[in-house]
């Protein structure tokens, strides 16, 4: 039961490092890219996703500009998250 809570804790760890890795390099992220319109801080309207592309998750940081992202960057630390969840949580 240990080893189990020892990986969870691991996988746990490592899909919350790659958000805020991805979070750090917000509104780029690592590995997607963003239209450059150049939007004077007044007019930025906040976050808000657009929707999915081929396999990018299509959002826009400030009502204008265009980021994308590719779905398994931003589906693979969600899934490590729960699955290291489930398995430090069934180590009880």
């Amino acid at each position: 039961m240990r080893r189990i809570a020892l990986l969870g804790s691991v996988v746990l760890v490592v899909g919350i490092s790659i958000v805020l890795a991805e979070l750090a390099t917000f509104p780029g992220m690592l590995f997607g890219g963003c239209t450059d319109v150049g939007v004077p801080e007044a007019q930025q309207q906040g976050v808000s996703l657009i929707g999915v592309e081929g396999s990018d998750l299509l959002y826009t940081p400030d009502g204008t500009n265009e980021c994308s992202i590719p779905l398994p960057a931003v589906l693979l630390p969600i899934g490590l998250i729960v699955l290291g969840t489930g398995l430090v949580l069934s180590a009880r």
